[in-house]
C-alpha cells in the first residue's frame, strides 16, 4: 500500500493532463453539487414554511366563509320561527368569527418584507367590515330575543346588510384568489429547486463513476486488494446497521415518550375539569335549587324558567363527565383494560344504535398499565371514526392474548372506504397507526366502499422497560 501511494504521483503524470484535468474536475464537481443542494434544500425548506403558511391562510378564509354563512343561518332561522336551538348555534358561530378574524388581521401584519405580497390593509378593511356585519346581525337577534321578531326581520332584509355581505364576499374571494396564486408560485419555485437538487445529484453519480471507473482502470493491478476492501465494506456496513438500530430504536423511544406525554397532560386536565368545572356546576345547581324552593309559589314563571336551567345545567354536567372521560379513561385504573373496553363499546353502542358483538378475554387478564391505554385509545379512535364516518349498524370486537402478543380485531358493516384513495386529514386512521407502531406493533385495514372496515392491531406483550414510562393513569 505504501508503496503504491508512493508511486502514485507518477502514475498520474504517466496518465496525460487531460486524464489529470478530467479526474480533478470530477473530483471537484461533486463537492460543488453538494454545496450547492444543501444550500437549495434550505431554500426549499423556507419554501416548504411559506407553503403551509399560505395554506393555513387558505383555509382560515374558507373556514371564515363557512361560519358567516352559519350566523346568518342561525340568525334568519331564529327570526323566522324563533327557535332557541337557532339562538345557541349563532351565539356558539359568532365568537368563532371575531376570533378567525382577529387572527387572520395578525397573521396579515406578521407577513415578512421579503414575502410575496399581500394586502394587509384589505385585510384589516374585511375584518371592519365583518364586525360592522355582526353587529348588525346581534341587533336583529337581540330584537327577536325581546320578542320583536317582525322587527328583526324588518332589520335583516335592510340594503345595508345585503351590501355588507356581498362585499364581505368579495374581499374574501379577492383575498383567496390572491392566496392560491401565491400558493401556485410557491409550490412551482418548490418544483424548480428540487429539480435543480436532482440534476446536481444525478451529475455528481455520473461524474462519480466516471471517477470510479477511471480509478479501476487506473488501479487494475491492484485486484488483489479487493477483498480486503470488501471487508472493510462489510465492517462499516455492520456500523451503520448498528447505527440505524440505534436510532430506530430511539425514534422509537421518543414517539412513546411523546404519547405518554400527552395522556400525562390528559389526565392533568380531566382531574382539572372534574375538580374545579364540577364543583362549580354543582355549586351553581344547588343556588338555583335553592332559589327554586323560595320562589316556587310567588313567581311561577321564573319558577318553570329556573327548572329549565337546571336541565340544562344537569346536560352541562354529563357532559363534562363525558369529556373528563374521553380524556382520561379512569376506568383502566380502577376496573382495568377488559371492563373499560366493554364499557366503552356499551356506551357507543347505545348512542349511536349498534349491534356490538364481543369477545374478550376474562376481566382478570393482567396487561401492562402502557399497554392497556394504548388498546384503549385504539378501540376509542376506532368506535369515533365509526361513529362518524362509516353509517354502520353492526360492530364487533375482538381482543385475544397470550404470553407474548396481543390481537385486537374491529370490524364493522359500514359504507367503507377506498385505502388507496384516503383524503389527507384522515387523522384518526393515522392516529391508530403511530400508536401502533411506537411500540413495535403491526396494524392492517381492509375495506372496500360498501364493505365496512376491518381494523386488526398486534401488539408484543413486553416492549420497553417499565421505567422509561412513568405511569398516567394514577
Amino acid at each position: 500500500m505504501k508503496k503504491m501511494l508512493r508511486n502514485l504521483p507518477g502514475m498520474l503524470m504517466a496518465l496525460g493532463w487531460r486524464l489529470q484535468a478530467g479526474l480533478a474536475f470530477a473530483v471537484l464537481l461533486p463537492v460543488l453539487a453538494a454545496f450547492l443542494s444543501d444550500t437549495w434544500i434550505g431554500q426549499a425548506e423556507e419554501d416548504n414554511v411559506g407553503i403551509v403558511a399560505t395554506h393555513q391562510r387558505i383555509l382560515a378564509f374558507q373556514d371564515l366563509q363557512s361560519l358567516l354563512l352559519e350566523a346568518e343561518s342561525a340568525q334568519r332561522g331564529f327570526l323566522v320561527n324563533g327557535d332557541l336551538q337557532y339562538q345557541m348555534a349563532y351565539d356558539q358561530t359568532v365568537p368563532k368569527i371575531r376570533q378567525l378574524s382577529g387572527q387572520l388581521v395578525d397573521r396579515y401584519a406578521e407577513v415578512q418584507p421579503n414575502s410575496p405580497p399581500r394586502d394587509a390593509r384589505k385585510v384589516q378593511q374585511l375584518s371592519v367590515e365583518i364586525g360592522e356585519k355582526l353587529a348588525e346581525m346581534d341587533i336583529g337577534v337581540s330584537y327577536a330575543r325581546s320578542g320583536d321578531l317582525e322587527r328583526g326581520r324588518e332589520l335583516v332584509n335592510t340594503n345595508r346588510g345585503f351590501e355588507l355581505a356581498a362585499s364581505i364576499s368579495r374581499h374574501i374571494d379577492e383575498l383567496l384568489a390572491n392566496e392560491h396564486r401565491i400558493l401556485g408560485e410557491e409550490r412551482a419555485a418548490r418544483q424548480r429547486v428540487v429539480l435543480y437538487v436532482r440534476l446536481a445529484v444525478a451529475a455528481a453519480w455520473i461524474l462519480v463513476l466516471i471517477l470510479n471507473l477511471g480509478l479501476l482502470l487506473m488501479f487494475a493491478s491492484l485486484l488483489a486488494q479487493k477483498s480486503r476492501q470488501a471487508r472493510d465494506m462489510a465492517q462499516r456496513h455492520a456500523v451503520l446497521d448498528a447505527r440505524i438500530h440505534e436510532k430506530t430504536s430511539a425514534l422509537t423511544a421518543l414517539s412513546m415518550d411523546y404519547q405518554m406525554g400527552v395522556e400525562r397532560e390528559r389526565a392533568k386536565l380531566a382531574r382539572e375539569l372534574h375538580d374545579e368545572l364540577g364543583s362549580i356546576l354543582t355549586a351553581t345547581k344547588m343556588d338555583i335549587s335553592w332559589v327554586q324552593r323560595e320562589i316556587k309559589d310567588q313567581y311561577p314563571n321564573i319558577f318553570e324558567k329556573l327548572k329549565r336551567t337546571l336541565r340544562n345545567l344537569d346536560q352541562g354536567i354529563q357532559f363534562k363527565r363525558r369529556v373528563v372521560q374521553e380524556l382520561h379513561p379512569s376506568l383502566l385504573s380502577t376496573f382495568g383494560l377488559i371492563a373499560s373496553i366493554r364499557s366503552l363499546a356499551e356506551d357507543a353502542a347505545q348512542r349511536s344504535n349498534w349491534q356490538m358483538e364481543l369477545a374478550l378475554p376474562d376481566d382478570e387478564t393482567k396487561i401492562d398499565e402502557t399497554l392497556s391505554l394504548i388498546i384503549y385509545r385504539i378501540v376509542q379512535e376506532s368506535l369515533s371514526n365509526a361513529a362518524k364516518y362509516a353509517n354502520a349498524s353492526k360492530v364487533g370486537i375482538s381482543l385475544m392474548v397470550d404470553d407474548e402478543h396481543m390481537k385486537l380485531e374491529i370490524e364493522d358493516n359500514g359504507v367503507g372506504c377506498n385505502l388507496d384513495n384516503l383524503p389527507g386529514d384522515t387523522h384518526g386512521l393515522q392516529g391508530i397507526r403511530h400508536r401502533a407502531t411506537a411500540i413495535g406493533g403491526k396494524l392492517e385495514f381492509r375495506s372496500e366502499p360498501g364493505k365496512g372496515l376491518y381494523t386488526r392491531v398486534l401488539l408484543p406483550r413486553t416492549f420497553v422497560k417499565e421505567k422509561q414510562h412513568p405511569k398516567v393513569l394514577s
